[in-house]
């Protein structure tokens, strides 16, 4: 896989705050509706900072049922064919302690690389723990748990094409 061209470089980040699981599930929906065919979704944060729950809304803009959709942790990686792109979800909490001389091997054996090398959405938990190539289109997401149920979410575009995406989650204007 090539690395993401240099005129593709160009990182956008957005801010967001969401008060509930109901607005993180609609980020993942509004991104799930607009993201292109081929992009990796990389969500990092804390153990309920609810990288699941954005992979469900995910799930349900791309017209997969949401109700399905559940955290891969000891599966690894489960793949839906019924939406209108291919999507993969994948959970790498378990290999965090994979050595990085062995990762290649391991994201091969569990389909991983093969996921990112597609033209499948790719929903990756768990990213701080990925050591492999970059992928060419991606959204590194990050949730950070607020006040309550708050959550403050930072999302970084790379790549092309991402445009309707970042236009759809981004926060209205005050």
């Amino acid at each position: 896989m090539s690395p993401i061209p240099e005129s593709a470089c160009s990182r956008r980040t957005l801010h967001v705050t969401v008060a509930n699981e109901e607005d993180t599930e609609a980020l993942g929906r509004r991104l799930g509706a607009s993201v292109p065919a081929g992009t990796v979704i990389a969500a990092s944060g804390p153990l309920g900072a609810g990288k699941t729950v954005l992979a469900r809304g995910l799930a349900a803009g791309l017209g997969i049922d949401p109700r399905d959709v559940v955290s891969p942790s000891f599966v690894y990686l489960v793949d839906y064919d019924e939406g209108r792109i291919p999507f993969v979800h994948a959970d790498l909490y378990r290999l965090g302690n994979v050595p990085d001389t062995e990762a290649a091997g391991v994201y091969e054996s569990i389909g991983l690389t093969s996921a990112i090398a597609s033209d499948a959405i790719v929903f990756v938990e768990w990213w701080e723990h990925y050591c492999g190539p970059p992928p060419r289109r991606m959204v590194r997401v990050e949730l950070v748990p607020g006040t309550g149920n708050t959550r403050e979410i930072h999302l970084e575009f790379s790549g092309a094409g991402l445009e309707a995406a970042e236009q759809a989650v981004a926060p209205p204007l005050a």
